[in-house]
């Protein structure tokens, strides 16, 4: 609620008789000309006021009035409303305004062979450009698209090989880019949505197998100290408890991959984070789904499309929340387990949990399991939306006072 601050009736008249070309703002007293539109001290809109015989009242009526009318800014969305929250916890403030239009609009433009090689040479010792050169805006990625693209057909021309002719030897050939397609174009997305090209696409590639199988590794290894319900053992029906149990264990097996990534190059920008986790996500992804798919028998198409339609809200964006979190805490700082105790922290990384239990779980809302993935999917990309926000926040604060050397610098 406005204050605006009363002068007596004596004080009043004394200022009025004192000059008959003046009037003052009720809100701070400075003096006003008959002209004026705006205080020239406070700045608060003056509605016109003709002649100074108007009495106090009717002055501060005509203020108020215009002070009335100012409309408040509320959050007119759930978007809105979820990111405001959400962008709390990264430090800042406000909700994540975004134009999912402007985001895609060059991924129907036609791009040269070119173009594409110069984002896959991002990131080398030469190519890496100073911190005052980085983009603060939305990146306006393309590139994910032609890799959907490209892998996506080259997996139905494999299928074509194993069903209609008959030949058993492409089935490999759809099992690895059945579980690849998704994932790979995931991370290319995130690559170009790095705006400080600190990455080489090598280093990149090297996060995503390596990191992919140890996150593996250490999940099967953390699954040897987890005991699941008598229901699950005998039924195959997964309680919360289980569900909960599962989101926990993956997403802590690949946090400890993405720890390893992080301390090792000392990544400080949560756009770098974000790529980590993307490319360690992606990474379990596809050797998961891989091995779906291999255990599938006769149903290995529909399991490879299925989850080929859903990995962009699964592994990969779970994983991207986690890592984006934990490099947004740890900042400059060395990394210390105690940055996995911060708030801000807990929160983004609780939120990737629960997304994977509730996934894990198979909750049909409104009677359909894939009204349920659609809107966990929704929720995850929102999140890491927040999260995309709060790095080019923090590149534009960087670009304007950090180093002018080159940002590889942090790297070696």
């Amino acid at each position: 609620m406005l204050k605006i601050k009363t002068f007596s009736m004596k004080g009043f008249n004394h200022m009025v008789n004192k000059s008959d070309e003046m009037n003052f703002c009720v809100n701070c007293g400075a003096k006003l000309t008959t002209q004026s539109n705006f205080c020239p001290k406070c700045g608060r809109p003056i509605k016109q006021i003709k002649g100074i015989s108007n009495s106090f009242s009717e002055i501060r009526m005509e203020q108020e009035e215009t002070v009335s009318n100012q409309k408040i800014p509320k959050p007119s969305s759930l978007w809105e409303s979820a990111t405001t929250v959400l962008n709390h916890y990264t430090g800042e403030s406000g909700p994540v305004n975004i134009n999912l239009k402007n985001l895609f609009s060059e991924v129907f433009k036609r791009h040269s062979q070119n173009e594409a090689e110069e984002i896959f040479i991002a990131g080398t010792a030469t190519t890496t450009p100073q911190v005052s050169k980085i983009s603060s805006e939305w990146g306006r990625p393309w590139l994910f698209s032609r890799i959907l693209i490209f892998f996506g057909l080259i997996f139905m021309l494999l299928v074509y090989i194993a069903t209609d002719m008959g030949n058993e030897y492409a089935i490999p050939g759809v099992i690895m880019t059945g579980a690849f397609t998704v994932p790979l174009s995931a991370l290319v997305f995130f690559f170009e949505m790095n705006s400080y090209r600190n990455i080489s696409f090598y280093e990149v590639l090297k996060v995503f197998f390596l990191g992919g199988a140890l996150s593996i590794f250490i999940t099967v290894f953390l699954y040897q100290f987890v005991s699941f319900s008598a229901q699950n053992q005998a039924y195959g029906v997964m309680t919360w408890s289980d569900t909960i149990s599962i989101g926990l264990v993956e997403e802590l097996g690949k946090l400890f991959i993405v720890i390893y990534f992080v301390r090792r190059k000392k990544y400080q920008y949560i756009l770098n984070g974000i790529l980590i986790g993307a490319a360690v996500g992606s990474g379990f992804a596809a050797f998961e789904t891989a091995g779906y798919i291999y255990a599938s028998g006769n149903q290995l198409l529909n399991v490879a499309l299925v989850r080929a339609a859903i990995a962009i809200g699964g592994h990969v964006v779970w994983t991207t929340i986690s890592a984006g979190a934990l490099v947004m805490v740890k900042k400059s700082q060395k990394f210390s387990y105690r940055q996995l105790l911060t708030p801000n922290f807990l929160v983004f990384f609780g939120l990737a949990v629960i997304l994977h239990a509730v996934w894990d779980k198979g909750i049909n809302l409104m009677g359909s399991l894939i009204i349920t993935f659609i809107t966990l999917i929704t929720i995850a990309w929102i999140i890491v939306f927040v999260l995309i926000n709060a790095g080019l926040k923090q590149a534009s604060r960087i670009k304007r006072s950090g180093p002018s050397a080159n940002s590889s610098q942090y790297y070696n």
